[in-house]
């Protein structure tokens, strides 16, 4: 895609009126997060974008209670992705409007645990386990990105050295296939627009490459180097928002251990 063109796409996306309200295509929704709500782990976090709601929490790296897991040189990486009961989902449960877009929990479970594999300095923590556990509270579309986002400020919160900062993106592709069209963080409702399909692509916020992807539906080459493109500069919101997040963090954090 040429400079002229994308300008062009650009330009025609901020025109796009969502059901939401939102304008342009490349719009977000509003981000919010609450970090250390869980006593028990080892780092939490409850993340949002809009009305879709998930709760991450990290436990480890500790010893695995089953000794056949253990790897002498790098840590394992155990994740339990639930998708709640029927009424966290803004819309039914079908087939066609399933938040997870028809692939199970133990499928997710895996596309999460391989990209965090990715992302985790797994070395520093030889012979260990670091279980994730996500729990959906509420799903109002692009469930997947917004679980990965909440997995990685737990794990920021749970001091885990990272080896890149991965942001997720949610795109929906329209059925027609065109660049002016194609929606990021879509809800719910946008999600069940007939023919569409969805991109969801992890982005290394360091590098700017592509940790992983995962794709549901069919769709041109140049749309899906559009949504790689696209993302690529919503991740710098999503960045910035974090940056916030954990600085927040660390000024309350300072302020009560002066205090006591």
């Amino acid at each position: 895609m040429t400079a002229k063109t994308t300008k062009e796409v650009d330009s025609q996306l901020q025109k796009l009126r969502r059901p939401d309200g939102r304008n342009g295509g490349s719009s977000l929704r509003p981000l919010a997060v609450e970090i250390s709500c869980l006593s028990r782990a080892d780092g939490s976090a409850k993340f949002s974008s809009g009305s879709s709601q998930v709760l991450a929490a990290i436990y480890g790296p500790a010893a695995p209670r089953i000794p056949s897991r253990e790897r002498m040189e790098e840590a394992i990486i155990g994740v339990v992705f639930k998708f709640g009961t029927k009424s966290a989902f803004v819309t039914d449960n079908t087939s066609n409007t399933h938040p997870g877009y028809g692939a199970n929990e133990r499928e997710l479970e895996r596309f999460i645990g391989d990209t965090l594999m990715h992302c985790i300095a797994v070395d520093q923590y030889p012979r260990t386990v670091i279980e994730v556990v996500i729990q959906v509270i509420k799903a109002d579309g692009s469930l997947v990105s917004t679980a990965l986002n909440a997995v990685i400020l737990a794990l920021m919160d749970a001091g885990i050295e990272l080896k890149s900062l991965p942001i997720t993106t949610t795109c929906l592709v329209p059925k027609n296939d065109n660049s002016y069209e194609v929606r990021f963080d879509p809800t719910s409702e946008e999600e069940t627009i007939d023919g569409s399909s969805i991109v969801i692509l992890v982005i290394d916020s360091v590098e700017e490459g592509i940790i992983a992807s995962m794709t549901f539906g069919s769709f041109r080459l140049d749309s899906f180097l559009f949504c790689i493109e696209g993302a690529s500069k919503v991740s710098k919101a999503i960045i910035a928002f974090i940056r916030i997040a954990i600085e927040q963090k660390t000024v309350r954090e300072a302020r009560t251990l002066w205090l006591t």
